[in-house]
């Protein structure tokens, strides 16, 4: 036997480069799978990101809304609407991720009659109401916004509404 428990001519020295070796590249190889998951996912996160942006830019004009959620609406003319992700929306952490929708609704003339005898209307205080950049196109300057805190009671939406346009704007935080 050689000297320290080895074989007679097995030199230790190669066999230690050897383990220091595979080590080495097993370390390299844990260190480049952990960069390469952190790219993925920033990518993904960029990706995401990128979606919400487009889908909050986007005005609808389809019939999504109904009086189950806007109570009142009926079958109106025209809707333009948007949603808002005020939170992060791509986040990966657990909890709600929260959505603002906001929508400009031409109502039918019954259903503007039906909804401005159906709850004492107020007018808004100087007009200020907030209607997001890309919807206020679809809100004539003349418009006299009245509020009814009577209807926001009964429902997820708030609406102030001009009975005189027969327009509606709605705001809904889910």
């Amino acid at each position: 036997m050689g000297g320290g428990g080895y074989p007679a001519g097995v030199n230790r020295r190669p066999l230690l480069v050897t383990v220091v070796a595979v080590a080495g590249v097993v370390l390299l190889a844990a260190c480049g799978g952990v960069f390469w998951l952190a790219r993925a996912e920033e990518g993904q996160e960029r990706d995401c990101a990128a979606q919400v942006a487009a889908e909050e830019a986007k005005v609808r004009t389809d019939r999504h809304w109904t009086a189950q959620d806007v109570p009142g609406i009926g079958e109106y003319a025209e809707i333009h609407w948007q949603v808002d992700h005020p939170s992060f929306a791509c986040s990966r952490a657990p909890g709600p991720t929260d959505s603002r929708y906001q929508g400009i609704v031409r109502l039918a003339p019954a259903d503007a009659r039906a909804l401005a005898a159906g709850y004492p209307w107020t007018p808004v205080a100087g007009g200020a109401v907030e209607v997001w950049p890309d919807l206020s196109a679809y809100v004539p300057p003349e418009v006299r916004w009245r509020h009814s805190p009577a209807y926001d009671e009964g429902t997820r939406a708030s609406v102030e509404f001009d009975p005189d346009r027969a327009l509606l704007l709605f705001t809904v935080a889910d």
